[in-house]
């Protein structure tokens, strides 16, 4: 959607100021687009967010050349970009996976929403590190935290995002016909995915561990709210689909217990797992087991390689791990 933004004068002083009627308006379109775009509720969420800050930079923390307007120019747009990423980095200290996200969302914010196409900004070379993945002691503790946890519907979940590398997203919009499991055999029929991959359809066999743990969920979910009337395999406790959200919540509470995520402290809030962290463990286990990568790709929905081949790229706890026993030392 192209907001008619030449329709008003940039306001005085700072043309991109959020204080103003205009940013206002044009942050408040640029929410409703996003309601209707095709993503994420995590992504329209991120995305929101980043603009918002943006614009809140372009308000306060920017020193504007005289005339120039970065929501309706394009040399202006460029550049106001380009000092926001050098701002990110320098000021905020912002990690390189941090800013090319910012990057991104700008991106969508100019070229669908305000008409005036992708900003020209590099991105942040990234580390050629693998993303982040459970190791064998963090799997036995989280695994443990699993066995532990008194809702069957939970461990069914956690389990199943472990053991068949499902996104947040395609978990939650399973049906109980995607699932035909019993106790011997289990698959997931997954009908979307995300990005590039979004309208594939793949199908996972299901992990033992897993398999059981989804066949005990549907002998309960028959007794839960709703179970009569939605299609929903993941039910709430009032009888709709589960959310997002909620996947989330269940995998950061069983994370705490497991000891992986800070409750209090310095580090509270900051999640050393979510449902992500268990996709990417999912594949590394994948690829270090040697499975070739084109059936990994399968199994994780990857439209290209590539997107697969990063899980088999070494971690920095790998790295340490090498230093400390690999090397020869005089003690």
């Amino acid at each position: 959607m192209t907001v008619p933004a030449a329709e008003q004068p940039a306001e005085p002083g700072r043309p991109g100021s959020s204080s103003s009627p205009r940013s206002h308006r044009i942050l408040a379109e640029y929410r409703a687009a996003l309601a209707r775009a095709n993503l994420s509720d995590d992504a329209r969420r991120a995305y929101a967010s980043r603009v918002a800050g943006f614009l809140d930079w372009l308000a306060t923390g920017r020193d504007p050349q005289a005339g120039d307007d970065p929501l309706r120019e394009a040399p202006a747009r460029d550049a106001a970009v380009r000092d926001y990423r050098a701002h990110l980095k320098t000021v905020r200290r912002a990690k390189p996976n941090t800013i090319n996200a910012v990057l991104t969302a700008l991106d969508h914010f100019y070229t669908h929403h305000l008409g005036l196409g992708r900003p020209v900004a590099c991105r942040e070379n990234r580390p050629a590190t693998a993303p982040a993945a459970l190791d064998e002691g963090e799997q036995r503790r989280f695994l443990q935290a699993v066995q532990q946890h008194a809702s069957t519907r939970d461990r069914a979940i956690v389990l199943m995002l472990l053991y068949a590398g499902l996104r947040a997203e395609e978990l939650a919009r399973l049906d109980v016909a995607d699932v035909p499991v019993s106790a011997r055999r289990g698959t997931v029929l997954v009908r979307a995915g995300r990005g590039r991959d979004r309208g594939t359809r793949r199908e996972v066999q299901l992990h033992r561990a897993a398999r059981e743990a989804v066949h005990v969920w549907l002998q309960e979910r028959s007794s839960w709210p709703g179970s009569g009337s939605s299609e929903a395999l993941w039910l709430n406790r009032r009888g709709g689909r589960l959310s997002v959200r909620s996947v989330n919540t269940i995998v950061r509470e069983i994370a705490v217990v497991a000891g992986l995520v800070h409750e209090s402290g310095a580090h509270a809030g900051k999640a050393r797992v979510h449902p992500h962290t268990l996709r990417h463990t999912f594949a590394a286990q994948l690829l270090r087991s040697g499975v070739d990568v084109v059936t990994v790709a399968d199994l994780m929905g990857h439209a290209k390689l590539d997107s697969t081949r990063v899980h088999a790229r070494s971690s920095s706890a790998d790295r340490s791990r090498a230093i400390d026993t690999a090397l020869v030392t005089g003690e």
